[in-house]
């Protein structure tokens, strides 16, 4: 198979739970970016007869690390591992579209990370609120706190210095996004470029309080806040849709190695600052970043 020179070839681990017994199946993909070989190996998931797929981490390898018995899924650029690894089904936090576990071990066991969230108080004044929510919850969550602001005044996206090696965080501000209802038609609308682009932050900010509530590049839920009221508020909205206030937080962001991506069909960086342009964003400012290994 002729091979493009900008591509490589992924590892990509798929788990299917089942109710005693789940297994987890590893697969190749060339493929130009993670998010691309994600998408091909959900794809074809379905020839090896896998129905309901969660992908659980993934590295990109060194083309001759493919298994000599690989099998290649016809008409694809994915390949498989025949052999499924059995385990008894536990409970894993699966994480957001847009950030994925690598096999690099971190500091901690990933089976640390549960959904729930964190109250805490800085040194110089501000309350915050931090919140790991799964996959199918992370965008409902975010709108349920963003109607218990008492208002907003602007909303704006931050695209992150890695995405695509630019070194550079940039902020984009959209002013006429400026209730709940909006900004949450906007990313329903936009949602794989924003809520599922592991290179996006959004927040939404209030005046009250000075409050920043935000999907970091992380996917996790963060707010930042002077009023003591709204801190409380928001961590009775999370009680209210069954997430725990946890004693030892974690998530992807701290001390775990993982891999930001984004989707197949999504817009690359300069047609999403394009896009932003369209759809009345405003440049706000940028910062210089010193560049990193996206594995964080």
């Amino acid at each position: 198979m002729h091979r493009k020179e900008d591509e490589v070839l992924w590892r990509v681990m798929v788990e299917s739970v089942e109710p005693e017994y789940s297994f987890f199946q590893n697969f190749w993909s060339r493929a130009t970016h993670m998010g691309e070989a994600i998408d091909s190996v959900l794809n074809d998931c379905v020839h090896v007869e896998i129905k309901h797929p969660i992908v659980s981490e993934a590295d990109y390898v060194e083309f001759t690390s493919l298994p000599e018995n690989a099998v290649r899924v016809k008409r694809s650029r994915v390949w498989y591992a025949p052999v499924r690894h059995y385990f008894p089904t536990r409970k894993a936090f699966v994480p957001p579209v847009g950030i994925i576990q690598s096999s690099k071990e971190g500091e901690h066991d990933y089976e640390l990370i549960r959904e729930g969230f964190s109250l805490s108080k800085t040194d110089d004044g501000i309350y915050e609120v931090e919140a790991a929510i799964e996959r199918d919850k992370l965008f409902d969550t975010f709108v349920e706190l963003m109607k218990s602001l008492p208002s907003i005044k602007v909303f704006w996206i931050k695209l992150a210095a890695d995405w695509e090696k630019q070194n550079q965080e940039e902020f984009w501000t959209n002013e006429n996004l400026n209730t709940a209802e909006l900004i949450e038609s906007f990313l329903t609308t936009h949602f794989n470029d924003t809520v599922a682009n592991g290179y996006v932050a959004l927040t939404t900010y209030s005046d009250v309080g000075q409050t920043n509530l935000t999907i970091d590049t992380h996917k996790t839920i963060k707010v930042l806040t002077k009023s003591p009221t709204i801190q409380q508020k928001m961590a009775g909205v999370l009680r209210g849709m069954g997430f725990e206030k946890m004693l030892e937080f974690h998530s992807l962001e701290y001390r775990f190695h993982h891999w930001h991506y984004r989707l197949t069909k999504t817009m690359s960086r300069t047609k999403l600052i394009s896009a932003l342009r369209k759809w009345g964003f405003n440049f706000w400012k940028s910062h210089k970043v010193e560049p990193e290994n996206e594995q964080t």
